[in-house]
């Protein structure tokens, strides 16, 4: 039966072969009796072209004598901003919404920062809030700008006063690598993909909807964890509190993310266990601390003599 396969898949290869080789043939031929047609065409074409030249310059010198040429009524113009800053709000940096207010020496704000600055102009203290800056709206409105995370991949050109709504939920955001001596910052998919080449075994390796055993020293600050499908990668934090340890688990992503993670952590002590199911927070850029919120606070006694504790974790995405 294995003789008779493999002599199947060689003639099935070759006839592929015959065939490749029939259609090289027919296009050599094609193209020999091409080159014959394309002298005569080339002739032809070139007789054509002189007449169209001479008709060209004589409607020419009528456009010139008339002083009127053919063409599109619409103008399009390229405006270059040699300070893309100038679009931003002088009190909160980020780029203005409309609507925009402005005093009466000409200062401008977003709407939001003036209600937070009691409607006080913050370069002349005159009052601001009450009129709205209708030429710089237009501009907001008119003019069309690169997504600040263009070096990470995104390519998305947006209308000036929906830019800062754009990046809020951009998913190209940079993420920074979890390890403290690698500087690499990239995209949160990048980042899969360079964690998995060059620190592979840093990271412990998981299946979602499995759990798997964690071995953690007490005073042991994070361990990363690694997705083996998609790359996602986790951090479990670990801090040492008087009653314990405080541990929970965060999602390298953009904090914008629409991907969100429950976990189920267990530690077990004999006969007692303590257990914590909850949901990821997404950091883009993971720094040491200790958990401050939603965190399983683990007991001293359940370590073991050689300092460490056996943990069971479980990760599900959430959709």
């Amino acid at each position: 039966m294995i003789g008779q396969q493999r002599e199947q898949e060689e003639n099935q290869y070759q006839t592929m072969v015959d065939h490749e080789d029939d259609e090289e043939g027919q296009s050599d031929e094609q193209e020999e009796e091409g080159q014959s047609d394309s002298l005569v065409d080339e002739e032809e074409s070139d007789q054509q072209e002189d007449e169209d030249e001479d008709e060209d310059e004589d409607e020419g010198e009528d456009e010139d004598e008339d002083g009127e040429a053919s063409g599109d009524d619409s103008i399009s113009e390229t405006i270059t901003l040699t300070d893309p800053d100038v679009f931003d709000c002088p009190v909160c940096f980020d780029t203005l919404t409309i609507p925009v207010f402005q005093c009466e020496n000409g200062h401008v704000a977003c709407s939001s920062c003036c209600i937070k600055l009691r409607n006080k102009c913050p370069s002349c203290s005159c009052p601001i809030g009450q009129n709205r800056c209708r030429a710089i709206e237009k501009v907001l409105e008119s003019v069309k700008i690169s997504c600040r995370n263009k070096k990470y991949g995104c390519r998305e050109i947006v209308i000036c006063s929906k830019k800062h709504d754009h990046e809020e939920t951009c998913i190209y955001a940079p993420c920074s690598c979890p390890l403290p001596d690698c500087d690499y910052v990239a995209s949160s998919r990048n980042l899969t993909l360079h964690f998995s080449s060059k620190h592979s075994n840093s990271s412990k390796r998981f299946y979602y909807n499995y759990r798997f055993p964690i071995s953690l020293e007490i005073q042991q600050k994070y361990y990363i964890l690694q997705e083996r499908e998609g790359g996602i990668i986790f951090i479990i934090n670990n801090g040492v509190e008087p009653l314990g340890n405080v541990i929970n688990v965060s999602c390298i992503a953009p904090s914008s993310s629409k991907r969100r993670f429950s976990y189920e952590l267990i530690a077990k002590n004999g006969d007692c266990s303590v257990k914590l199911e909850s949901v990821t927070e997404c950091v883009p850029r993971w720094v040491e601390h200790t958990p401050v919120k939603r965190f399983l606070l683990v007991p001293s006694e359940f370590f073991g003599s050689c300092g460490k504790l056996k943990l069971q974790l479980g990760i599900q995405e959430v959709h």
